[in-house]
């Protein structure tokens, strides 16, 4: 579970922001700051951030004694960091149906192997789904199955990412490494990712690139996030027995410990840190 005392101010702030959407979008404007506090999940520092946000004018939210209000223009700030969350995520759901999709990548997908390997439910699936077919055209297919269009393969292979996922990545780290890695500062290191399954290799390949281009992390934090995430890679390829399960477990613990506290890796971590768990059904 993520320490929330150790997560940048701005990850805490956007959850409080979040939390008084939902709230007022659900059940009533007048928001009880107990009750913010506790949708947040950001403890008594709750306080602090709906001072900070006054105090620097942004106007997202008001605050009246115990009772706070979300502004037109916090609902504003809301939106658009749910569009970014879901950006992310229909991402990677047009990967996956591309990945499993076959030779040509068009071949029927079961939905209900989409929820399992990319851990959504249902409802979450199904609306971007009726996205993809009905305002972008990139699937169709019956209820029970979804396949790509060719609309569909060509904005997978031509969005500026690696189509061949799955086969092998090749990321370049920029640190002091020692042991297995180069030695001395500025070295460079290929890290090389065989495949186990596209969808942890994915997801994996995510954060790598993540990590990577993260402004936040140091050297040693980039070192040893390669590391463990290179690790989970051989750990997909091994028997599912507990002793990997056990292993896999640790080693997603820390990664997630690291890029919950890192502002530009917050969000690429909320959604593939659940799709590498539910690769090792924890």
């Amino acid at each position: 579970m993520t320490n929330v005392s150790t997560l940048p101010f701005e990850e805490k702030r956007n959850r409080v922001i979040l939390a008084a959407y939902q709230i007022h979008t659900t059940k009533t404007p007048h928001i009880h700051i107990d009750e913010l506090e506790e949708v947040s999940g950001v403890g008594r520092d709750v306080w602090d951030i709906i001072r900070h946000i006054g105090v620097n004018g942004k106007g997202w939210l008001k605050k009246s004694g115990s009772v706070v209000r979300i502004t037109a223009d916090g609902i504003e700030k809301a939106e658009e960091l749910l569009r970014m969350q879901m950006v992310d995520k229909q991402r990677f759901v047009l990967r996956r149906i591309y990945d499993v999709g076959g030779p040509t990548h068009m071949d029927l997908v079961p939905i209900a192997t989409l929820q399992k390997e990319l851990a959504m439910g249902f409802g979450e699936l199904n609306a971007i789904l009726l996205e993809f077919e009905r305002k972008k055209g990139w699937v169709e297919g019956p209820d029970e199955a979804v396949q790509l269009t060719p609309a569909g393969v060509r904005e997978v292979e031509h969005s500026g990412g690696d189509p061949h996922v799955g086969v092998k990545y090749e990321t370049n780290f920029y640190a002091p490494f020692q042991g297995g890695f180069n030695q001395g500062p500025g070295g460079t290191q290929d890290i090389n990712i065989q495949n186990s399954t596209p969808a942890l290799d994915e997801a994996i390949h995510k954060l790598l690139t993540a990590v990577e281009q993260s402004s936040q992390l140091s050297a040693v934090q980039k070192m040893m996030l390669a590391g463990d995430l290179r690790t989970l890679q051989q750990l997909g390829q091994m028997e599912q027995n507990p002793e990997v399960i056990e292993a896999a477990t640790s080693k997603i613990e820390f990664v997630n410990s690291v890029i919950s506290s890192t502002a530009d890796m917050v969000s690429i971590g909320m959604v593939v840190i659940p799709i590498i768990r539910s690769f090792f059904g924890i």
